[in-house]
């Protein structure tokens, strides 16, 4: 209490969120799907080696978004009534073709807050010091905790 260890704690808050949040978890959600994005890519941090791919590490973010994107889509009713996968017999072409650039554009608007989501935890992690960018690799920062946080 007297002599508080600042790095233990933010070590224990990226790894372990849910021991700091105060709300209640919905009990058909998973555990991760609460998860803030820097403990996300954190836990990406800690298993890659001293230098690290920022590309590789966006795309292994934007697979657990994914995922837990099409896991919250599940437990969510659809409006109609209806399976959202299964297309409907009355349709024409010319309603398909909207929902095509309708779905494109959702596509890509999601695309883009994934990309909005990296950056500000990539941008935390540098603040808090977990990461050095390099001059010889462009694409590649170095990791600049290497010991065991537990």
């Amino acid at each position: 209490m007297i002599n508080p260890s600042p790095r233990a704690s933010v070590l224990a808050g990226l790894i372990h969120p849910e021991d700091y949040t105060s709300h209640q978890q919905p009990s058909i959600v998973e555990e991760d799907d609460n998860m803030p994005d820097t403990s996300i890519l954190f836990k990406g941090y800690l298993e890659s080696g001293k230098m690290i791919n920022v590309y590789d590490w966006f795309e292994s973010f934007a697979v657990v978004l994914e995922a837990r994107k099409r896991r919250l889509v599940k437990c969510i009713p659809d409006s109609t009534g209806g399976n959202p996968e299964t297309p409907s017999r009355k349709k024409g072409k010319q309603k398909q073709v909207e929902d095509e650039t309708v779905d494109e554009d959702i596509e890509d608007e999601w695309h883009m807050e994934v990309q909005a989501r990296f950056i500000r935890a990539l941008h935390e992690l540098d603040y808090l010091g977990f990461i050095k960018h390099t001059g010889r690799k462009v694409d590649h920062v170095m990791r600049t905790v290497f010991d065991s946080p537990e």
